[in-house]
């Protein structure tokens, strides 16, 4: 067996009183602020806290203002789809934290909908329940990011196509002094943020080349209206000019 239940907090609560389970308790918190107990330790909670709760462990949850959660319970963290790749036996609570980007609230909301619709074993309740397996153990095994660098990041990774987006506006955003958040963007990505911006563009560039999309859409598609300035700076980062990277590759392909 593998994924029991999907389920969702039915309102907001105050007080969950103090309970265990005989499996693995998966909770992404998304609403409210409060306090977690788990076991003989107490963890403050916000919205994206995820907790990940060992078999008969008991634990709570208060918040003065109420909270809502979305959980699964499963007898293993082994993935389905993967078996030799799995979180070691869990023992005592990971406590982690949801991404910039929300992608582990956003899959709890998915695999809640497609449990709750599905009539049958459904292919995609599973990719989804495997994907907050491998977002885990991606946790568990990465180094925290301090979350100003995390809010560029996202802010990288959402505006990237657009030309007339400025990496000083997201460093700006945060409220921290420009080179002291570009110098700890850089020991932690080990890149600028100008240099991840660009490594991002010209990535999803030769993805867009390996379409055979003409050079002057590629280039806006990748975030420059300037073709001609596109080309000199995929050829920096490459070594070679997109059509010759289109060339080379499409023939690979072939």
């Amino acid at each position: 067996m593998a994924l029991l239940l999907v389920g969702a907090s039915p309102n907001r609560l105050v007080d969950h009183e103090l309970h265990w389970h005989d499996c693995y308790e998966i909770i992404v918190n998304t609403e409210g602020e409060g306090t977690a107990e788990i076991g003989e330790q107490a963890y403050p909670f916000a919205p994206g806290s995820v907790h990940v709760i060992p078999p008969e462990m008991p634990h709570r949850k208060t918040a003065p203002g109420g909270f809502r959660d979305i959980y699964l319970r499963t007898d293993t963290l082994k993935r389905t789809d993967v078996p030799h790749q799995n979180l070691q036996t869990v023992t005592q609570p990971l406590i982690l934290s949801d991404d910039s980007c929300h992608t582990m609230t956003n899959l709890m909301i998915i695999l809640l909908s497609r449990y709750l619709l599905q009539k049958e074993k459904d292919q995609v309740t599973e990719t989804v329940y495997n994907a907050v397996l491998e977002m885990i153990g991606e946790s568990v095994t990465q180094q925290p990011i301090n979350p100003a660098v995390s809010r560029v990041i996202q802010n990288i990774t959402a505006s990237y196509s657009d030309p007339d987006f400025q990496v000083t506006d997201a460093l700006t955003a945060t409220g921290y002094n420009r080179d002291y958040l570009r110098r700890i963007f850089q020991q932690t990505t080990g890149m600028t943020p100008h240099g991840y911006l660009t490594d991002i563009r010209i990535r999803y560039a030769k993805r867009l080349l390996l379409q055979k999309l003409p050079v002057s859409e590629v280039a806006l598609l990748s975030g420059y209206y300037d073709p001609d300035y596109f080309c000199r700076l995929f050829r920096i980062q490459t070594g070679m000019t997109p059509t010759a990277f289109q060339k080379k590759h499409t023939e690979f392909r072939l």
